[in-house]
C-alpha cells in the first residue's frame, strides 16, 4: 500500500473530537483543560515482539503499552500521536486498526503521526492524558517504610502471548490517585525486580522484595519457580505503588476492585535492592528484569 493510500485509510477510521484538528495538517491542535502528562513509547520489531506475531495485536500492544504508562500516573487520556515505520512485508493497514482499536477502547483519539518504509516494524507512540483527580501519582513521593503493593498477578505474559494485550488499569490508577496515603505509583513493564528499584531511588529509598508474597499469574507454568517468574518476566502492565503502612488496612478495605492488591515489599531507609529469600534472610537482589536486548 502507498503511503498515501495508508494514510486515506487511517484518516477515514477516526474521528476527530469537538474542537480539535487531527490527521490531515502539519500538526494537531487542542486545548488543554488543565494540567497535562505526556508520554511516549516504542516497540521494536524482534525486541518487544516477533515477526510471526498477527499485525493488529502488535498495533494493541504498541497502544496499551504507551497508555500504561497514563494509567501510571492517575490520568484520563486525551489524545495520541503515531509513527509508523513499516516494512512491506508487514501490513501496516492491519498494525494500525489494532492500535485504533485500543486506543479507542479507553477513550483516547488518534490525531496525527508520521508513517515511513523501513527494514524493521517499529511503532512508536505518543500519549497525552490530563487528571482524573486532584494529582497525578509520580514515582517519587514514597519514603521509607511506605509499602509496596501491585494491582494483580504477575509473570508468564511472554510464554502466554499475553505482552500482545496490555491491559492499562486506568480505573485502579485513578482510584489510587485518590488516596491520599497512596505515595507514588509506576507500571510494570520489565518486571517487578527491574522496576520496584527505580520507585525507590525516585523517593530516595530502597527496597526489600518479598518474593513469597508476589502474586503469580496463572500462565507461569506450574513447574516453573513461580515467584522468579513474578518478579522477572516482565511485560504485565499491572500498577506498582508505595502506601502507608499504618493505612493499609483501611486501603485493602476501601479497594473496589475484584483483583485484590498485594503487599510485595518495602522501601528502606538504606540504598540499594534486597530480597526476602525462602529461609527468610534478607540478602541482596540478584534477579534481574525484563531486558529489551
Amino acid at each position: 500500500m502507498k503511503e498515501s493510500d495508508l494514510i486515506a485509510a487511517i484518516r477515514s477510521r477516526v474521528t476527530d473530537p469537538s474542537g480539535v484538528i487531527g490527521i490531515g495538517d502539519d500538526c494537531c491542535v487542542w486545548t488543554p483543560s488543565g494540567q497535562t502528562c505526556l508520554s511516549v513509547d516504542t516497540i521494536v520489531e524482534g525486541r518487544h515482539f516477533r515477526a510471526s506475531d498477527e499485525p493488529g495485536l502488535v498495533g494493541r500492544k504498541a497502544a496499551g503499552a504507551a497508555l500504561s504508562d497514563l494509567a501510571a500516573m492517575g490520568a484520563r487520556p486525551i489524545g495520541a500521536v503515531v509513527a509508523l515505520s513499516c516494512p512491506a512485508r508487514w501490513d501496516g493497514l492491519a498494525v494500525m486498526d489494532g492500535l485504533i482499536a485500543e486506543l479507542r477502547r479507553h477513550g483516547c483519539a488518534l490525531l496525527g503521526g508520521d508513517t515511513t518504509g523501513s527494514e524493521a516494524l517499529v511503532i512508536s507512540v505518543t500519549v497525552w492524558g490530563e487528571r482524573a483527580s486532584a494529582r497525578f501519582l509520580t514515582r517519587s513521593g514514597a519514603a521509607a517504610g511506605d509499602l509496596l503493593v501491585v494491582t494483580g498477578p504477575l509473570g508468564g505474559s511472554l510464554r502466554s502471548g499475553r505482552h500482545l494485550r496490555p491491559q492499562p488499569r486506568f480505573a485502579e490508577g485513578q482510584w489510587l490517585a485518590d488516596q491520599p496515603y497512596v505515595r507514588a505509583m509506576m507500571d510494570l513493564s520489565d518486571g517487578l525486580a527491574a522496576d520496584a528499584p527505580k520507585l525507590a531511588e525516585a523517593s530516595g529509598c530502597g527496597c526489600l522484595l518479598l518474593p513469597q508474597d508476589v502474586p503469580v499469574h496463572p500462565d507461569v507454568p506450574e513447574m516453573a519457580d513461580g515467584a522468579k517468574a513474578a518478579c522477572c518476566d516482565g511485560e504485565d502492565f499491572e500498577l506498582l505503588a508505595a502506601v502507608s503502612a499504618e493505612q493499609w488496612p483501611h486501603l485493602q478495605l476501601a479497594w473496589p476492585f475484584p483483583r485484590q492488591l498485594a503487599r510485595v515489599g518495602w522501601l528502606l531507609d538504606r540504598p540499594g535492592t534486597f530480597m526476602e529469600d525462602r529461609q527468610g534472610r534478607v540478602v541482596p537482589m540478584t534477579w534481574t528484569g525484563f531486558e529489551h536486548a
